[in-house]
């Protein structure tokens, strides 16, 4: 899944990119605070009634934008603004369904709604910015797609402008987030029922409950000895493993949260207060630990460091690696002001992910019998009221994470019987004149007609739901197929080369997808390829390696002075001491002696330029050997987790994570290409991208400014294409310098 906000504007100082995911949703929460318009309830007199959205305060120029690919459900271009007790409202909306995955045997389908958009009569010429299907179809009633064939809609494509909303007196818009019963129970998980262990669709933060009464050591009892990454501390002088304090969590459960943000492994622990909330008992980083993960599982699991990577990053082993060491001692902060070392894989300790949602952090279903009288929409449970009263940021949060199932307030058949109680003397409601008003407020906002979904449905907090979804990064097979172009640039020769060529692609490119695309998303998430900057830099390697994800074998490898250890799998893993590397990280062994010798046959043969005396050991390899290297194409798990490796081992992540931006440089396309002969043309530069493609092509170029490597060209086309799939805002200058959210002359093969 990939997801973002409907409104992607940049933050007042800074560069977006750069912006933390909790300050990104602490902005948005900021401009839609109107308490006339919260979720999941809102004040309408005296009373709380269901509030299945949110109310996002935005300038009317803002562009509102699909948080992710779908499909128009239901639509409603209204041609003129409405009036209600005196206060301008806009009627105009898109309804669209989602459906997309976070996990090899988790769908999920859900519905995102955008009501309140402004009318045709004030767009001013911005139709045309609008999807076709129904740019052009100003009426006051809704209507569903003519054709559904060109109803799709594309994550960030503009749906309308915010408008006005008769409650909170200001433009803006109303979004939500709902989903029927059957997809819910798909893919949201009650925590609190969990025993053992969560899903397998492990993503986000890594969870742990610890029981009362577990031991703290206070050192890492199997840390290795000597230098290592782990003995160094940072900057600032603090050491990765720091000496702890032994104890015991005598009388209190932990609730602890691991999260890996870049270089740093971050710990927080919280425990149940008497009043049933959950409060931090304390926090615990330590510096250099992401970038150590490779270094950490080989000293600590060197019998197959494989399984050791997943310990450290899952805390648990998903794949079928095993390692005769099945600990996982990490350090977690387990009383006021003390730390200790605890092994987080024995029994008792409940392994979740945020895949799980967490009850602790305030995730729970709420239904309407529970809490309010089915035939009406105001709120009685007594708990839900006191929520809704406070005014605390833990509140808040709560409020926040409650997933809500109630009768939708887009439906006006039963009008009469859910605001009955509005009605009565003393309330809004109690004159005819002012319920005729209403009603017909009501109907002119409605739609439920259409949609085909049930009366009563699910609702999220729709920020909170995108802030929760934007951690899972798996793609599917249609948002994978966007990062291949529908037409490649391509150098031919190495680094910037005189002659590029603009071709379209090969009917083969992207037919790796559909049959790979479960084995690479756990491999990027266990490789800590987890963010949209990692990602984009795999994939523009990766892209290019296989030729458009179109094969896994290198194209002649089979004639290079190399061969037969020539380029496999997605990041084209090549020579023989990268193949023995990835085994060993395995857990496979190969006899010490054909290792030398092999070691020689390359060494003689690079000397060469000539595969002879390589081939000229072939037959002394054994058996094993010769299928552990075809495996690496022909295998899926391998074709994709020795990428990953390679990756890691490379130190990929670490340059992907730099913040560079992307420089337009124009070249004109050489005399035989297949299209566009001589035109002037144009690609993107990134120095942050470049130096990670250094590292898996040709490490020794890294600091050059024009490296040598392989397809450097076709590498920058495909980095710009997986950009744009997964970056909120990609950033290309065009000619005079504005920068656009797409390269020039973009194309994707839709």
């Amino acid at each position: 899944m990939i997801i973002s906000y409907p409104i992607l504007t940049m933050p007042s100082a800074g560069n977006a990119m750069e912006e933390s995911e909790d300050a990104w949703l602490a902005r948005l929460l900021a401009e839609s605070d109107d308490p006339k318009g919260a979720y999941p309830a809102r004040m309408v007199g005296n009373m709380y009634c269901w509030h299945g959205g949110l109310h996002v305060g935005a300038n009317s120029a803002t562009p509102v934008r699909a948080i992710a690919d779908g499909t128009i459900v239901a639509y409603r271009l209204a041609p003129k603004t409405e009036t209600y007790e005196g206060r301008p409202y806009d009627t105009s909306f898109v309804l669209l369904r989602h459906e997309t995955e976070t996990g090899a045997a988790t769908p999920v389908v859900f519905y995102s709604l955008y009501m309140n958009l402004a009318a045709a009569e004030h767009l001013h010429g911005r139709t045309d910015t609008l999807p076709a299907c129904y740019r052009a179809r100003t009426s006051p009633d809704a209507r569903v797609p003519d054709d559904p064939k060109n109803a799709k809609i594309y994550r960030r494509d503009i749906l309308g402008y915010p408008g006005s909303q008769h409650q909170t007196g200001r433009s803006g818009f109303h979004f939500e987030i709902l989903c029927t019963d059957e997809a819910l129970a798909r893919f949201f998980r009650d925590s609190g029922r969990i025993t053992d262990k969560g899903s397998a669709d492990i993503y986000g933060d890594i969870h742990f409950v610890i029981p009362e009464g577990k031991s703290f050591s206070a050192a890492h009892p199997r840390l290795p000895k000597g230098d290592g990454v782990w003995r160094t501390a940072d900057k600032n002088g603090n050491l990765m493993f720091p000496a702890g304090t032994a104890g015991s969590n005598t009388g209190q459960q932990l609730y602890v949260s691991v999260r890996l943000d870049k270089d740093k492994r971050i710990t927080t622990t919280r425990i149940r207060t008497a009043q049933g909330q959950y409060r931090n008992l304390g926090r615990v980083e330590q510096p250099g630990y992401g970038y150590a993960m490779l270094a950490l599982a080989e000293a600590l699991y060197p019998d197959n460091p494989s399984a050791g990577l997943e310990w450290l990053t899952f805390g648990r082993v998903l794949s079928e690696e095993r390692s005769r060491h099945t600990d996982n001692w990490q350090l977690v902060p387990y009383a006021p002001g003390s730390v200790g070392y605890i092994d987080l894989s024995q029994a008792g300790i409940v392994r979740l992910s945020d895949a799980d949602f967490p009850h602790w952090l305030g995730w729970k279903k709420v239904e309407e019998g529970a809490m309010l009288s089915p035939a009406d929409a105001i709120v009685d449970e007594p708990a839900t009221l006191q929520m809704l009263s406070g005014n605390g940021d833990a509140g808040k949060a709560a409020l926040r994470h409650l997933v809500v199932k109630h009768p939708t307030e887009w439906d006006v058949s039963d009008l009469d019987a859910r605001f009955a109680r509005l009605r009565k003397p003393g309330m809004p409601l109690v004159s005819e004149d002012s319920w005729q008003r209403f009603k017909e407020q009501a109907q002119k906002l409605a739609f439920w007609q259409h949609t085909g979904l049930p009366r009563a449905v699910w609702h999220f907090h729709p920020l909170q739901f995108i802030h929760h979804m934007r951690r899972a990064l798996w793609l599917s097979v249609d948002e994978l197929r966007q990062a291949v172009p529908a037409r490649m640039l391509r150098g031919l020769g190495a680094g910037i080369p005189a002659k590029i060529v603009y071709e379209t692609a090969q009917y083969s490119a992207g037919t790796l997808i559909a049959s790979h695309y479960k084995q690479l998303n756990p491999m990027w998430r266990k490789y800590g390829v987890t963010t949209r900057r990692r990602l984009a830099a795999f994939l523009g390697n990766s892209v290019q390696e296989t030729i458009w994800l179109s094969t896994l074998i290198e194209d002649g490898g089979s004639r290079a002075w190399y061969a037969p250890w020539h380029g496999r799998g997605f990041l084209q893993l090549t020579h023989p001491g990268n193949y023995l590397g990835y085994w060993k990280f395995r857990g496979r062994t190969i006899d010490a002696g054909i290792s030398a010798r092999l070691a020689e046959a390359h060494a003689r043969a690079n000397a060469l330029r000539s595969n002879a005396p390589i081939y000229g050991i072939e037959a002394s390899l054994p058996t094993v050997a010769v299928d552990w290297r075809k495996a690496v194409a022909d295998v899926a798990y391998d074709a994709a987790d020795s990428a990953g490796y390679y990756w890691l081992e490379k130190g990929a992540n670490k340059e992907a994570d730099k913040d560079a931006v992307s420089k337009r440089r124009t070249f004109n396309i050489h005399f035989t290409s297949q299209q566009r002969k001589r035109d002037l043309f144009v690609f993107y530069e990134n120095v942050s991208f470049r130096r990670a493609s250094c590292l898996v092509n040709l490490p020794n170029h890294l600091e050059r400014a024009n490296p040598s490597l392989n397809g450097l060209v076709d590498r920058y086309h495909a980095y710009a294409y997986a950009q744009v799939l997964l970056f909120d805002q990609p950033q290309f200058p065009d000619a005079s310098g504005t920068l656009q959210f797409k390269p020039e002359e973009y194309q994707w093969k839709k």
